[in-house]
């Protein structure tokens, strides 16, 4: 990561710094509070600040989504005529009620969000190139286990597959499809959705952490809790990193995220659980075939070091530099971008349409699994209520008494609605002068 020291080239002293006000708290708000943007290779510098005072001095205000959600009237002044400032929405998670109306998006010019989109985008990833956290790095990790150790295990008593789910809120109800898939394939669940599994110890009786947990299994459910255009998240890079083979189900499209097309299983590739959990079996049984979904694990001659074997898609997203203005699509990436904005309005290098603002959020597909909850959960009632309209059509047809009941009703229906059409009929010719 570069860390240029901000200095003005001409004179070599510190450059000017610039206020990036965050208008709403956030998550580690008290953490991220006065941090200095200053590992940019730019010659200025912007601090990042709750401090409200400071509006009359900056040129970009960011409001954190889910907090202008709960209060949309706690706002400064809108110069919507001139659009002085640069009023950033951000969010890290599916799009808020308010962001599909134009009422509330019309208010802000800039889009800070996980979107390959939006203004300036922020996965859950970094970018570029580093022994540690970098995914690129991390995905060409040796597994955890060999395929030898996973069978063990497997002999030991563990599930093929593991899942760690903190609830049962999910937008897209996903606990629905994993609820049919348990019937038809062992899953260790742990967390405080369908959980079947107490979270193991070392030792010394301390919790295991995420990727001790999931390392030894074949699978991992890496089911995100929406369906949007790249909303991926962590999930997806604990089992890359550890070589356990990812079911997935989040985004249409993956190819940024993964190093190879047969990296991962996709649930809505199958036409049901039960046609997953085969697929599943077969390759739990068949070391080859599933050794093929870790792949990229194992590059020929010397693509481990110029990562040359993995997906296009993926080194477009996150191979970048470290040059100014090269920035990646992570954190630093979006702080860089957002100072360099702040110190452009603020020294007049650009002007603001007064019409800009922000698309109408319109990439999610919210309920994926609601139909399967009414198909899995309550087929049984659904099969005793057609049951029952058989049941009393046949009884009707077959009696009869029952049909002369039947037929009595009907007549009767009728009549109430030719009296009904009768009374319309004579009201419409009332003169119009007498329903004033």
């Amino acid at each position: 990561m570069s860390t240029v020291n901000a200095l003005d080239p001409e004179t070599g002293q510190p450059g000017k710094e610039y206020p990036i006000l965050w208008w709403t708290t956030w998550f580690w708000a008290k953490e991220y509070e006065g941090i200095l943007v200053d590992n940019c290779g730019l010659p200025y510098t912007c601090r990042l600040t709750h401090d409200r005072s400071v509006y009359g001095n900056t040129s970009t205000v960011i409001f954190h989504a889910s907090m202008f959600e709960l209060d949309t009237k706690d706002t400064p002044p809108l110069d919507a005529d001139t659009r002085k400032k640069a009023w950033i929405l951000q969010t890290a998670e599916a799009p808020m009620p308010f962001q599909r109306d134009p009422r509330w998006t019309k208010m802000f010019t800039h889009l800070w969000s996980y979107q390959f989109t939006a203004d300036f985008v922020q996965t859950y990833f970094i970018a570029g190139r580093g022994p540690h956290s970098y995914l690129l790095s991390t995905i060409m990790k040796e597994p955890a286990f060999t395929i030898d150790g996973k069978n063990q295990k497997r002999r030991e008593g563990l599930a093929p597959v593991a899942w760690i789910a903190s609830n049962c809120r999910a937008h897209n109800n996903r606990h629905y499809y994993v609820k049919q898939l348990l019937k038809y394939i062992d899953v260790d669940i742990y967390g405080k959705c369908l959980k079947n599994k107490e979270w193991p110890k070392n030792e010394h009786g301390k919790d295991l952490s995420a990727s001790e947990v999931v390392a030894p299994y074949k699978f991992y459910l890496a089911i995100e809790n929406s369906n949007c255009d790249d909303y991926v998240t962590e999930k997806l890079e604990r089992p890359l990193r550890l070589g356990v083979v990812p079911i997935v189900d989040g985004p249409k499209d993956y190819s940024p995220f993964i190093p190879t097309s047969d990296s991962v299983i996709r649930e809505d590739a199958f036409a049901s659980p039960e046609h997953l959990a085969k697929y599943l079996h077969k390759l739990d049984n068949d070391d080859t075939a599933y050794m093929r979904h870790l792949s990229f694990k194992y590059p020929n001659g010397t693509d481990g070091k110029t990562l040359n074997h993995l997906s296009s898609g993926l080194r477009q997203a996150f191979d970048t530099g470290d040059e100014a203005g090269n920035w990646g699509k992570d954190l630093r990436g979006v702080r860089c971008n957002v100072c360099k904005l702040t110190h452009d309005l603020a020294e007049g290098f650009v002007t603001l349409d007064p019409k800009r603002q922000i698309p109408i959020d319109q990439t999610c597909e919210f309920g994926k699994w609601d139909k399967a909850a009414w198909a899995y959960d309550f087929w049984f009632w659904h099969i005793m209520f057609a049951l029952s309209i058989v049941g009393l059509l046949l009884f009707l047809l077959t009696h009869r008494r029952a049909r002369g009941v039947l037929m009595q009703c009907a007549n009767s229906v009728v009549s109430k609605v030719n009296r009904l059409r009768r009374k319309e009929d004579d009201e419409a010719k009332v003169p119009f002068i007498h329903m004033i």
